[in-house]
């Protein structure tokens, strides 16, 4: 007897290993869909219940609540002391809450602490939640645009054939301002001009501050592209101060071995480079207009950022 139930143990331990991604096989696909003003957007369960629309935010350290998600579940302050939270505007201290047990596919965050944010100003429609980099990082993590899709790997796990003929971009993870965690950056060219990029996917756009753009704007023609620039138009009513804020094409854009031509781009002296002491050199955002026009692939355990040589328009 003692024999059987050994084995009866192992067996189950085989069995609830089995539950798991073998390696080199997914541990979870799913769809995602451009939305609100155009930045990846998927579906999660909240303890549970949904689903609710999160947005893939690779400048987010935190994955937060929008108010209206909160009135709806009613989420109950920790009591520890507040986060801050960092956004294009600027940054906030914020008192943590405890969202719960956030799970995509099959992949899963339990006991969630985060933060609750205003809802966006009208006529802009508010998702859920902002799905941070606490959570994607975990994963390696590629995004098939013509199908849709984002499949979550364990790090270093993503077949090499599927990568096979990509470009890959080396990331460096930095902590600014005391922020919850570390933003993901890589420095390219604007034009001629060095720059350093943070990868933010919650970005519907790419935004370059105007260090980077007077040293592009002396030794290369950029065209001011004005109110007919729409993709940067989903960007417009978050800016406080429009008269600071122009639109651009840039002749090249390079990251790594990365070229985007004839890219549009919001100029603008954002606070969030005040806030992370960044205003006095090129810096900028590099978008999901940008980012997701072509299949990529992201493995923060490898800091890496992985794009197709062959780009879908």
């Amino acid at each position: 007897m003692k024999r059987i139930a050994q084995i009866l143990a192992c067996l189950v331990i085989i069995a609830a290993g089995a539950a798991q991604a073998a390696p080199g096989e997914p541990v979870t696909t799913v769809p995602y869909r451009q939305a609100y003003g155009g930045v990846l957007t998927v579906e999660v369960t909240i303890d549970g219940e949904g689903p609710y629309d999160f947005i893939i935010d690779t400048g987010a350290t935190l994955s937060i609540a929008f108010q209206n998600l909160a009135d709806q579940r009613g989420f109950s302050p920790t009591g520890a002391a507040p986060r801050r939270v960092l956004g294009i505007l600027g940054s906030d201290m914020l008192d943590p809450h405890l969202i719960g047990d956030i799970r995509l596919g099959e992949a899963e965050m339990p006991d969630h602490v985060g933060v609750l944010i205003p809802d966006w100003a009208p006529p802009r429609e508010t998702p859920h939640g902002i799905l941070g980099l606490d959570f994607l990082k975990q994963y390696a993590v590629i995004f098939d645009v013509e199908e849709k899709t984002m499949t979550l790997y364990r790090h270093g796990e993503i077949p090499k054939a599927a990568l096979k003929g990509w470009r890959k971009i080396n990331l460096t993870a930095n902590t600014y301002a005391a922020a919850t965690g570390a933003l993901f950056v890589t420095r390219g060219l604007i034009n001629r001009s060095q720059t350093t990029f943070i990868v933010d996917l919650g970005s519907a756009a790419t935004l370059i501050n105007y260090e980077a753009a007077e040293a592009i704007y002396s030794s290369v023609v950029s065209r001011d592209l004005g109110e007919g620039f729409t993709t940067g138009s989903r960007l417009r009513d978050v800016f406080n101060d429009r008269t600071h804020a122009r639109t651009a094409l840039i002749n090249r854009i390079q990251i790594g071995r990365v070229v985007w031509r004839s890219a549009g781009v919001w100029v603008y002296d954002a606070p969030i480079f005040d806030e992370i002491d960044v205003q006095r050199r090129p810096f900028g955002l590099l978008g999901a207009d940008l980012i997701a026009a072509q299949d990529f692939a992201l493995d923060f355990g490898e800091n890496a950022l992985y794009i197709t040589k062959l780009r879908r328009r």
